[in-house]
């Protein structure tokens, strides 16, 4: 019985090595998103001197980029069988994101206003539409691969995983608001100073150089398992399968409306005007960020709670109801930054599943794709996700820009102080707007829930279909 216990512990082990090596590309990718989605606006506003609604309609306008590249990369991926595998060899996709970050903090305030408008649409969409697409359509085909499909190894990759990214992040979000406030106050300055254009490239440019070389690291040195290849029917997808995909599986639709609904909130990029605004202090994001840190505890034992709750939608809607109450906290606190402080931690909860469980979710749809009779599609079922995901991004953006300028906000380098009007929708967009996104993805967790109880019980059917059949092989056998 022991013996029987550890063979199943070697079936389902992930080594501290290879989930390191694994995790190297996403560390890269969450720097990406920090940077551009989360100080792109305000350089561009308080730096460049540019419209920042004019700034986030760009943004949003290079989604329609994403529509026809998600698209296109889903099919090349689902089509792509190389000595490499399926979809490792669009890891090095992370290259070209972290050189078009770094290169979008080019833009100077000196250049006419087209040409800066036209330069970020440019190099966003680039970075976006082309590299993190295909970087990200590669990603699911190349987990499953890489831990052979097995559930179990999926899910301590999400959670373990998770942990390790969220720890590079965190590192990431205590330090650049530091580093930007360093750089800012000399003589002369305050708080509420920003440093120049030079000063915003060469540290983006450090940081990108550095995320180049982590990024790389999954490409060199994790390899996907050939006999899931070998098993693969290779049934060739054409813009028919897909088109068959959304009209006969509904819950694409649903992951979709999820991951834009949580992308739409990490991505409001109001984080930094609200500590320049209303705690008037720029260094303290950065401290929100490291108490960050506390939540990892509750990432050792997802893959518990999870057991605990029965399943991932389950899990998903009872930690979006913390958040909604976290962001409410946020918001009656105003500028009392203990009450930010721990309002943000539960507000951060209610979106930690959805941040590292993404494959599971994928693993589903899959899984009810073949349920169904369709092929698994493993780069195609996530087409819609990824696209809402990227959509949600700039619909982030977008938001706060609107909401910003129609408050009055005025978008201007060395500006002293903002209407009160704007101080108040700052406070609205940082915490109101997410407490209600986080409604709309409750709902819709626990209607995705509905799908997993079904494809539970259908792979459980045909486990004990596949097990009654090697047993009268078996009996057969030795008759």
């Amino acid at each position: 019985m022991g013996k029987k216990g550890r063979v199943k512990d070697s079936e389902n082990h992930v080594g501290f090595g290879k989930l390191m090596a694994y995790k190297s590309s996403d560390i890269s990718a969450a720097w990406v998103q920090l940077i551009m989605l989360n100080y792109l606006s305000i350089f561009a506003s308080d730096v460049l001197g540019v419209n920042i609604m004019v700034v986030g309609t760009l943004l949003l306008a290079s989604k329609i980029v994403d529509a026809f590249t998600d698209l296109i990369a889903g099919i090349i991926i689902d089509n792509t069988h190389t000595r490499f595998g399926k979809g490792r060899p669009y890891e090095l996709c992370i290259v070209g994101e972290t050189v078009c970050a770094c290169f979008l903090f080019f833009a100077k305030p000196e250049w006419q206003t087209g040409a800066k408008y036209a330069f970020i649409f440019f190099m966003y969409t680039l970075c976006f539409s082309i590299f993190a697409t295909f970087y990200n359509s590669g990603m699911n085909p190349f987990t499953l691969r890489a831990f052979s499909n097995n559930p179990m190894k999926l899910r301590k990759v999400a959670s373990y995983g998770g942990i390790i990214t969220m720890f590079f992040s965190i590192v990431m979000s205590v330090a650049f608001p530091r580093l930007l406030a360093k750089i800012a106050i000399g003589e002369g300055k305050t708080a509420k100073d920003y440093p120049s254009q030079a000063g915003w490239f060469h540290l983006v440019a450090i940081i990108m150089t550095a995320a180049t070389v982590i990024g790389v690291c999954r490409f060199i040195f994790v390899k996907e398992d050939p006999s899931i290849e070998a098993n693969d029917k290779h049934v060739p997808i054409r813009p028919k399968e897909i088109m068959t995909l959304f009209k006969k599986n509904k819950y694409v639709w649903i992951y979709a409306l999820i991951m834009l609904c949580y992308n739409v909130l990490t991505n409001l990029a109001v984080g930094s005007y609200y500590f320049k605004w209303i705690a008037g202090d720029v260094a303290a994001q950065g401290t929100m960020s490291a108490l960050s840190i506390v939540v990892v505890p509750i990432m050792l034992i997802f893959p518990k709670i999870m057991k605990k709750m029965g399943s991932m939608c389950r899990m998903v809607t009872v930690f979006t109801l913390v958040g909604i109450v976290g962001y409410l906290i946020v918001f009656f606190s105003g500028a009392f930054l203990p009450g930010v402080y721990f309002g943000y931690i539960l507000g951060s909860l209610g979106t930690l599943p959805l941040a590292y469980y993404g494959i599971l979710f994928i693993m589903n749809l899959c899984n009810y794709n073949e349920m169904i009779g369709l092929p698994r599609m493993e780069g195609s079922s996530g087409i819609l996700s990824r696209f809402a995901a990227k959509l949600g991004g700039a619909l982030g953006s977008f938001i706060t820009g609107f909401l910003l300028q129609i408050a009055g906000y005025i978008s201007q380098a060395g500006v002293e102080s903002q209407p009160g009007s704007a101080l108040m929708m700052i406070r609205i967009d940082f915490a109101i707007v997410p407490a209600l996104l986080l409604i709309v993805i409750f709902f819709a967790a626990r209607y995705f829930g509905k799908m997993e109880v079904k494809v539970t019980a259908w792979e459980e059917e045909r486990k004990a279909a596949e097990k009654a059949a090697e047993n009268n092989e078996a009996v057969s056998e030795e008759v």
